[in-house]
């Protein structure tokens, strides 16, 4: 599915679960908060859907890192 249909079906969603409180009666302050955390639900299930659209390659190859390595005998620290 591309960005831009995962956009608009969860646009519509979000629309139609805002008509559905305010048919319900919900109070205004109860549905802010159920819509923004739809809203919130949307921005990363359509990040999430770009970033699967991308390669997954990286653009240059990675380096390896260095691994420090702990000393040898523990620290004693001042009580």
């Amino acid at each position: 599915m591309s960005v831009d249909s995962t956009a608009a079906t969860l646009t519509g969603r979000i629309d139609a679960l805002a008509a559905a409180l305010r048919a319900a009666g919900v109070p205004p302050e109860r549905s802010a908060g159920l819509l923004a955390a739809a809203a919130a639900a949307t921005m990363h299930a359509v990040m999430l859907s770009a970033l699967l659209d991308e390669p997954l390659q990286p653009e240059r190859p990675l380096e390896p890192v260095a691994v420090i390595e702990p000393p040898a005998a523990p620290i004693s620290l001042a009580a």
